[in-house]
């Protein structure tokens, strides 16, 4: 049957499918609504945002409904005209995202729109693999691609888009039920692919590829001049066999399938592990006074591996010819482009022989010293980090795996004697499929016009490998159990790419950060492997933005420290680590369904990423959640008990009093004020009323009417004053001596003697006017005043915390000695607070471990949270049940003193760094 009948066929049922499941949709998605709305983890203003939208699903369904079946059908039209063509119409969207940068609105919906597709992708499973197969064996093809599927998710994923949009809604409305449809419909993935895959199968179109031989192109040529002359891949000195015509013998053998060829085109037949190993094989080194530039690059590799300094006098680099192959095997690639043409030791462009190692990279990573500005004074030299064991191996299997590209591929038959997860591909191959992509992007940029610098190139070329080539995480892993740099795989590939020696400086730079940071034994293994996966898109970014390697404040390694630093602190305080762990595998997730050319990709993730670990280690203990918020209440507390403070001294210095009841009024009489004002304002203004009275009390009454006031007033200022002290709960002993003292006062205001040398002082409305703005203006503090009264901050935290009855400790008392207050000092005279170190302040953020060594205390904590105003921070201490505080000025002092260290002394990519500079410096130091 034709090839346009079949797929009539499969068009029509997979219509028929579609058009059954639409009706289904909406019990199910007003119900998960209702769910989402009831959600105890909803915020208010999500839940009335979810009842909006459910509210209008019912009343535009039946336009949605109609909608749906429509632009499929258009959708259908313009795919199967376009299946396997190169006619491509350009995309608006497209071209919108490589020209300009896109708005938050199109970020967002761009997002959303690729998580839909992926959801299908994930819910149709096998059942859309075996789709892909048959329409490409349906149209004669070897390469599969799920892009020439005219029935790809893609299309569902835009009608339900196109239908809602068609409405007219809010923009909230329309993503929430846009993104509730495509959850519900996602459960019918399967079934409408399965009656496509039906209509195909009767037509006797299987989901099977036959095994064929492909022969390579002849005529593709290599970026390097010197290609031509070493006899393809195999390099010189014969073991790369002789032209062209050597390709295709021998390709019975071992063949590779057209499935893999679809994968790679140009594909050979191989003869055996050891020929694909005889293609790596490269002069020897010659005999030099100094380690030449590509043994020295494969020293640090050596170095950050932990294995031992060598300079080997005839040994190749980068691959070692294995003792039991033939020196003169016969190359079956010969044919294939030749990535790099020059011998191994002659190492790579961008390090001459003379240049120090460690100089250049320094350089490289804008580095000025080996010291790193995270580190502290008191850290130790040494980084943990757990070095890769990579033993010799004389068998042409580890050898040839040593320079074989490995690529997991779901669905596809295994290759040679490898894992069944895994597809041997030689590494000219690998080159031939990338030059393969790097073309196809050409007639794509030529069709659309658009600038060559912004679309093609190595750049573009990495954003296909991440999106394609990347292995799963169960593929990640090496036959030594190690997690797989792929970058180091596939250089010689990507080397024949780059258009500049800058370019190829950048691919090893990137290779070596992946070394170490891949056996960093701070970040937890399974984070290790997610990391692995980045590494395409990592060295996309490298190219394209250069202040990656030298920024510590790039986004993309804020990024990537924040999720390693939290993972492992997760790991360590146990509670949050299932939480954190799903939450880094959403991150992961989009950063594989992306490339670096979407607009502010990682800034955006790592924004809601710090509000995720903020909320999750604030509020998923119950005993931290209650002392954060018993912390804001105790600092509300605070702050008026300062402003009421600022007032009333501003008043004071012109009142000539005694030292002790000047000292009462500021401080007792203060908090006083403060707790009426929480309960009865009438009752504070009493209380702040009381204070220009008490002081014109205490002065000499030379007037019989002045006198006659004083007697007339003393008991309601006597009851006010007993009133106030026992609302503060003051001890019955200070109570008592302050009543003796203030009646002694009044009877020698009564009956001063002639000659009393004590000045009368303000008449009583001259005393009020004073206090003018103290009882009747609002109360304002300046921040520099705020420190003057630090001592009371603690103690309206321990009256909150019991009131709650919480036990939360206090640590800085048990971590310091603090200073007795002294009687009769002014508190005006406090000095201010000294300025914190900001590379500290860097530092003291939520999920990070301390080591906390004292006289009193021996532990490891986490900082759960960080008080905003940098003031203290709540941590949860390893073996206690209950959290502690500690103020941030003393955890800076304790760092000063070296009795308490961040456990990770600096972030990941500054760690790495920092190994391959002192293992560049251990490499320059290497002579013969």
């Amino acid at each position: 049957m034709a090839a346009n009948e079949s797929l009539s066929s499969a068009r029509a049922e997979f219509t028929h499918a579609f058009n059954h499941a639409v009706p289904g949709i909406l019990p199910e998605a007003m119900e998960a609504l209702l769910t989402k709305a009831n959600y105890n983890g909803t915020s208010s203003a999500d839940k009335s945002r979810i009842v909006n939208a459910r509210a209008i699903l019912p009343e535009k369904w039946d336009a949605i409904s109609r909608a749906m079946p429509v632009h499929l059908v258009q959708l259908l039209d313009r795919s199967i005209t376009t299946a396997y063509s190169t006619f491509r119409p350009a995309s608006a969207l497209g071209k919108a995202t490589e020209l300009a940068l896109l708005d938050s609105s199109t970020f967002e919906t761009t997002l959303r729109f690729n998580e839909m597709t992926q959801n299908f992708r994930d819910k149709a499973g096998q059942a859309l693999l075996d789709l892909n197969i048959r329409i490409a064996v349906l149209f004669g093809q070897d390469d599969i691609r799920e892009r020439e599927n005219p029935f790809r998710p893609y299309l569902l994923a835009r009608c339900i888009f196109l239908a809602v949009e068609e409405q007219k809604l809010s923009q909230e409305s329309e993503a929430i039920l846009i993104e509730q449809l495509g959850e519900t419909f996602a459960a019918t993935m399967a079934v409408i692919y399965e009656a496509a895959n039906s209509a195909l199968e009767r037509q006797g179109i299987s989901a099977n590829l036959a095994l064929k031989i492909s022969k390579a192109p002849e005529s593709q040529q290599t970026r390097s001049p010197a290609a031509g002359t070493q006899g393809g891949y195999g390099g010189a000195g014969g073991n790369g066999g002789g032209g062209g015509a050597a390709g295709p013998a021998g390709g019975g053998q071992g063949a590779y399938s057209t499935m893999q060829a679809g994968v790679f085109p140009g594909a050979q037949p191989g003869q055996g592990q050891a020929q694909v190993q005889n293609q790596g094989a490269f002069p020897a080194a010659q005999q030099t006074s100094m380690a030449s530039p590509g043994v020295r690059l494969e020293q640090l590799f050596q170095t950050v591996r932990g294995k031992p300094l060598s300079l080997p006098a005839a040994t190749p680099v980068l691959a070692q010819n294995a003792g039991g192959m033939q020196a003169a095997a016969p190359n079956p690639y010969a044919g294939m482009p030749s990535p790099v043409a020059s011998p191994a030791n002659a190492g790579p462009a961008w390090l001459s022989g003379n240049s120090a190692l460690g100089g250049v990279l320094r350089q490289a990573f804008g580095e000025v010293s080996p010291v790193s500005q995270y580190r502290d004074k008191h850290s130790e030299s040494a980084i943990p980090f757990t070095a890769r064991e990579n033993p010799q191996s004389s068998s042409a299997q580890a050898s040839a795996q040593a320079r074989a590209g490995q690529f997991a591929h779901s669905g596809l038959p295994s290759a040679g004697q490898g894992s069944n997860d895994l597809i041997q591909v030689p590494a000219a191959l690998v080159a031939s499929h990338l030059q393969n992509i790097e073309s196809q992007l050409k007639q794509r940029v030529e069709a659309q016009a658009l600038a060559p610098e912004m679309s093609m190139g190595l750049s573009k070329v990495l954003g296909q490998m991440h999106k394609v080539m990347v292995p799963d995480s169960a593929a990640m892993k090496d036959e030594k159990g190690e997690i797989r740099n792929l970058i180091r795989e596939h250089k010689d590939a990507l080397y024949s790419l780059a258009k500049d020696t800058e370019e190829q400086m950048c691919i090893d730079l990137v290779a070596m950060l992946f070394e170490v940071m891949l056996c960093d034994e701070l970040v937890p293994f399974n984070i290790r492997i997610s990391l692995g996966r980045l590494q395409f898109l990592i060295l996309q970014l490298a190219l394209k933005e250069k202040n990656l390697l030298s920024d510590g404040k790039h986004p993309a390694r804020l990024l990537l420290n924040r999720i390693c630093s939290i993972a492992y602190s997760a790991q360590q305080i146990g509670d949050v680590d299932n939480h954190v762990t799903e939450e880094i595998a959403r991150i992961i997730k989009t950063l594989m369904r992306h490339d670096s050319d979407v607009p502010e990709l990682f800034s955006r993730i790592q924004n809601r990423f710090e509000t995720f670990i903020s909320r999750e280690l604030r509020t998923n203990n119950q005993h931290i959640h209650r002392t954060v918020k018993a912390l804001g209440e105790a600092e509300i507390r605070f702050m008026r008990f300062a402003c009421i403070a600022v007032a009333i001294n501003k008043a004071m210095p012109k009142v000539n009093v005694e030292m002790s009841f000047r000292s009462f009024l500021r401080k007792e009489w203060v908090r006083a004020i403060e707790v009426a004002e929480r309960t009865d304002a009438l009752l504070a203004r009493r209380y702040r009323l009381l204070v220009p009275d008490l002081l014109w009390s205490i002065f000499p009454k030379l007037d019989n009417d002045d006198r006659n006031l004083l007697s007339s007033m003393l008991p309601n200022m006597v009851g006010t004053l007993r009133h106030g002290m026992d609302l503060m709960e003051l001890e019955k002993s200070r109570q008592q001596k302050l009543l003796n003292w203030l009646a002694e006062a009044h009877a020698q205001a009564l009956r001063p003697t002639a000659d009393s040398k004590k000045p009368q002082g303000l008449s009583l409305p001259a005393m009020h006017e004073r206090f003018e703005q103290f009882t009747n203006q609002p109360d304002t503090i300046e921040h520099s005043e705020v420190h003057h009264y630090e001592f009371a901050r603690e103690m309206y935290q321990l009256d909150v915390f019991g009131e709650l009855g919480l036990h939360t400790r206090m640590l800085d008392k048990e971590v310091q000695r603090p200073e007795l207050p002294v009687e009769g000092v002014i508190v005006g005279d406090v000095p201010a607070e000294p300025e914190l170190n900001p590379a500290y302040l860097e530092r003291i953020v939520c999920g990070a471990l301390v080591d906390i060594k004292t006289e009193k205390l021996n532990a490891k904590a986490c900082l759960r949270w960080v008080d905003p105003n940098l003031i203290y921070v709540v941590l949860s201490i390893k073996g206690d049940d209950f959290p502690a505080v500690l103020s941030i000025r003393v955890l800076c002092e304790l760092l000063d003193t070296a009795r308490l260290r961040f456990v990770e002394d600096e972030p990941l990519f500054e760690r790495a760094i920092h190994t391959l500079l002192r293992s560049a410096d251990e490499v320059d130091n290497v002579r013969v």
